[in-house]
């Protein structure tokens, strides 16, 4: 299917601040920007709010729209689970190899996060977000049994995480929690994401709610922190 309009600017108004912007410049108005791509004032607003949510632009209210002060080149961890989406955007073959998937009794700190009772256990799927063949996430993420029973690493090698959870067991996130933390890479974690050992990372705990209130999923993340930003807006008022 054609991607919608709105997408497709994004996608050349990207290209087009990359290009020819330096950070904090002003750019063409909303008007302005209808009459260069002749496209309605909806679309150029849809755009300029994905823009936005990227961390390529910011706006400021009665001045106008500005090039973000750090460019997308680092994608912005703080929309981790738009991976996909961002490096698509940069024009990158994205990949996740799952490494293992097994039942265990997780430790007191993922437990209560996933609000298991003592003897309740949960899959540990360990995996890595590649970029070209590159790799530049390495999840470590805990289900509980008792809400995905029967989960089976050939599900997993045939479609992305979440598209299982919804189609075999019907569970969609609709919200999450999120820490983040500086930390160092151990050995192991290093010759996984293809660094030397101690290099800085950017350490993502990451708790999932369903529509029903239920923790679903509890993820630790490492992202390289040569690849990532983790970038946020503030509003003085």
């Amino acid at each position: 299917m054609k991607s919608p309009l709105y997408k497709e600017l994004m996608n050349q108004l990207a290209s087009h601040i990359k290009k020819d912007y330096q950070p904090n410049q002003k750019l063409p108005s909303e008007r302005e920007l209808v009459d260069m791509f002749k496209v309605s004032r909806s679309t150029v607003r849809l755009a300029l709010n994905e823009l936005e949510e990227k961390g390529l632009i910011y706006r400021l209210h009665g001045k106008g729209t500005f090039v973000a002060p750090i460019f997308i080149k680092q994608p912005n961890l703080g929309s981790m689970y738009s991976f996909s989406s961002q490096m698509e955007g940069e024009g990158k073959e994205i990949s996740t190899k799952n490494i293992s998937l097994k039942l265990c009794k997780p430790e007191k700190e993922i437990a209560l996060q996933l609000n298991l009772a003592p003897n309740d256990q949960a899959y540990e799927l360990i995996r890595l977000r590649l970029a070209d063949g590159e790799p530049l996430v390495y999840n470590r993420t805990y289900l509980p049994e008792k809400i995905f029973s029967n989960l089976i690493l050939e599900d997993l090698n045939q479609g992305t995480l979440y598209g299982i959870l919804k189609k075999k067991y019907h569970q969609i996130s609709v919200l999450a929690f999120e820490d983040v933390q500086a930390v160092n890479l151990t050995k192991e974690e290093s010759n996984l994401l293809h660094v030397k050992e101690n290099t800085a990372s950017l350490k993502i705990n990451r708790k999932a709610i369903n529509d029903k209130n239920i923790p679903i999923e509890f993820t630790q993340a490492l992202a390289r922190g040569d690849k990532f930003v983790y970038r946020s807006k503030q509003y003085n008022e």
